[in-house]
């Protein structure tokens, strides 16, 4: 789709009420099955092949792995008050040569040990916050939640976009 907003360009806004939390969760959740689905029975060669000179649909997921380890971070640094949080993961590590079922076992095991570091904040860690360090506004848990789910569906529409890609070929 030629009229999508690149991921660095999106206008964000922050201050989501914690009651909203369970609802990004069960995106961030939804996420290990919808990339699951989307990569079932598709040739480790379109999997592993850089698109456009951007990154392989095994790219996209390991970047995702990486995101979480960074926002499983960013949590304990929120709780802990920590002004500042960790910066992001802006060029995977190279996952072609790594089978697709390595990669989503990655994936899984960091997303849902992230899920895990959720579910065990108190109402209280919830309200507390920290400074994003590329947008430089404060977010609380909730936002970022809301912020890595908006993020997963950025890289599950690249991975759906190689796809349609390689369905028109």
């Amino acid at each position: 789709m030629s009229n999508e907003v690149p991921w660095f360009e999106r206008k964000l806004t922050f201050g989501y009420p914690a009651e909203m939390l369970p609802y990004y969760l069960e995106r961030l959740q939804g996420t290990i099955v919808r990339m699951q689905e989307k990569v079932k029975n598709v040739p480790d060669s379109i999997l592993s092949e850089r698109y456009n000179g951007k990154w392989s649909i095994k790219q996209n997921i390991g970047h995702l792995a990486e995101v979480d380890e960074v926002a499983n971070k960013r949590l304990d640094e929120m709780v802990k008050g920590v002004e500042v949080m960790s910066p992001a993961v802006f060029e995977p590590k190279d996952y072609n040569p790594i089978p697709i079922q390595e990669v989503l076992t990655y994936f899984k095991t960091t997303r849902l040990a992230n899920l895990a570091k959720y579910q065990s904040l108190s109402s209280g860690d919830l309200l507390k916050s920290s400074v994003h360090p590329r947008l430089k506004v404060k977010m609380t848990p909730v936002d970022l939640a809301w912020f890595d789910a908006e993020h997963d569906d950025h890289h599950l529409v690249k991975i759906s976009q190689i796809l349609e890609n390689y369905a028109k070929a």
